[in-house]
This record gives structure tokens, C-alpha cells and sequence, in this order.
């Protein structure tokens, strides 16, 4: 079983969505909810020094003996939430962690925002990289919103939420399934910080819900349909010859795992690591 856990409003709408698998146990912390053993109120701070004279002890309601070992954490940077974020990991340490973190258009952001974004975006990054957390994946709003389409306002973000969580919950379950041919392989250790794409099978087209800078070992993941499987024979030498055709060097691996799609359409997501600290240029020249 892995924790859900969502920090702020952004985060917890994304998180209670895998409520609806038994796979997965959810908390949820923001400024909405209540206190109790799943749930825990944030009182509305600035800063993350105004959020470390709080007392928010997970050791209440029993909330952290029923955190499992695996944990995926789900924020979004300029939530005035996300000042709790180290507060709250800093008690989890013990835990295998993976952040997904949500960046808003940051074009857009102006002020005590914008540097708050700014410094926890980095923040969490150097701590991935520093091997504090098993993974940090960076899925921006605006690229999610290309890979989509025309969204309507009032669905705007409950179809970004949904598209993040279809995604991670697949990748998930790819993770923990033995596919039925490929090569994948986990990426090097220092590997640390990801992004996520979209896959279009039939061109093994990607619709990255990042543009991470620098990316080395890249997974594909590809669910076919059943009938396709079974009677496509020339299906498997032209994913193989498509995979040879993507960039490759002595830093970048690409591997591939096929999976038996619970659909009759066929889907697949591509997962890209890198130990590059994105947006650096930015922290370097504006301090």
C-alpha cells in the first residue's frame, strides 16, 4: 500500500482521488480540513518561519503510525500550504518519499508568491537530489493544459487533477507489474528529479507534461489492447524500431515495458530522469 499525501488545496485534490483504491491510503492537509487521524488543518501562514512556531505534531490522532512506508506527496508551490512541506517530511524522514509537484504558470506570480515558489521549487529539488527523497516529478499546469487541449474554466482544474492521476496511478501500476516484453531497467541513483509524458503509441509520440531540461534514462511505458496483442504481428518490431529512432548518448538510456491495456484503446505515459536541478539559471541570476 503507498500513503497519498496531499499538502494545501491543489495537492488534496489530486490526492483524494486514489481514495477510490484500495491501494492507496490518503491524508489530507490544508486549510479545508478538519483535524483527525486522515485529516489535518493548516492554519494560513506567510512564511515557513511563521509555519515552524506551530505545533503540527503527526504524532496526534495516531496520524503517523498509519503512514506506510512508501509515500507520494502531492503540492503545489505558490499554495501559501507548501510552507508546512518540510515541516511535515521532516517527521516522515524515516519513509521512502516521492514528491510530485505541481508548478503553476509561474509567469504569472508576483511577489511573496513568486519567491515562495521559487525557493520551495528549489528547496525540494537539492533535497531530492541529495538522495533525502526517492524521487521529485515536475508536472506544470500550463504544459498539462497543452497536452489537453481546450478545457472549459469551470472543469479547468479537476481535468488537470484527473489527467496528473490517471498518470500516476498507472505508472504505479506498471511499476509493480511484470510486463509482458521489454527492457526496463531502474535508472542511475543520482537519477533523481523526473517528469512525465503522454504517449501516443502508434508514433510513440510524447506529450510532456514538463519540459525537463537535460533528461538522461527515459521509460516507456505502453498498454495495448488485448485483440491488438494477440494479432498485430508486426506491432512489436515497430515500437523497437520507433524506441531506436529516440535520442540516446552515453548519459541517456531508453527502455521500454509493454502491458495488456484493461481497455479496448491503447495508452502508455514516459516517464524522463535527470540529476539536473531545472530552472538553475533562474535561482543563479536573481538570487
Amino acid at each position: 500500500m503507498i500513503s497519498m499525501i496531499g499538502i494545501g488545496t491543489a495537492g488534496c485534490k489530486v490526492a483524494e482521488l486514489f481514495s477510490e483504491h484500495r491501494e492507496y491510503n490518503v491524508f489530507l492537509f490544508s486549510e479545508e480540513q478538519e483535524d483527525g487521524k486522515n485529516t489535518r488543518h493548516l492554519p494560513k501562514c506567510d512564511n515557513v518561519e511563521d509555519c515552524e512556531k506551530l505545533d503540527f505534531d503527526l504524532t496526534k490522532h495516531s496520524t503517523i503510525d498509519s503512514i506506510e512506508e512508501r509515500i507520494q506527496v502531492f503540492l503545489c508551490g505558490s499554495s501559501f500550504s507548501a510552507n508546512y512541506t518540510l515541516k511535515i517530511l521532516e517527521q516522515l524522514k524515516d519513509r521512502k518519499i516521492d514528491i510530485f509537484y505541481i508548478r503553476p504558470d509561474v509567469e504569472l506570480l508576483i511577489g511573496r508568491t513568486k519567491l515562495q515558489e521559487r525557493a520551495i521549487f528549489g528547496i525540494l529539488q537539492q533535497y531530492a537530489r541529495s538522495g533525502l527523497f526517492n524521487s521529485m516529478t515536475i508536472l506544470s499546469n500550463p504544459h498539462l493544459e497543452k497536452t489537453i487541449g481546450q478545457i472549459p474554466i469551470k472543469k479547468y482544474f479537476d481535468t488537470l487533477n484527473k489527467s496528473i492521476y490517471y498518470a500516476v496511478h498507472y505508472i504505479n501500476l506498471f511499476q509493480h507489474t511484470q510486463p509482458i516484453v521489454g527492457n526496463l531497467a531502474e535508472p542511475s541513483d543520482v537519477q533523481k528529479i523526473r517528469t512525465i509524458a503522454a504517449l501516443s503509441i502508434d508514433k510513440l509520440s510524447e506529450k510532456w507534461y514538463y519540459n525537463l531540461e537535460h533528461d538522461r534514462d527515459v521509460s516507456y511505458y505502453l498498454c495495448i489492447a488485448a485483440k491488438r496483442l494477440e494479432t498485430d504481428g508486426a506491432l512489436h518490431s515497430k515500437i523497437v524500431d520507433s524506441l531506436k529512432s529516440k535520442p540516446r548518448n552515453a548519459f541517456k538510456n531508453v527502455t521500454y515495458g509493454i502491458y495488456e491495456s484493461p481497455y479496448e484503446t491503447d495508452f502508455g505515459f514516459c516517464v524522463a530522469h535527470t540529476n539536473y536541478i531545472q530552472d538553475q539559471k533562474t535561482f543563479d541570476s536573481e538570487g
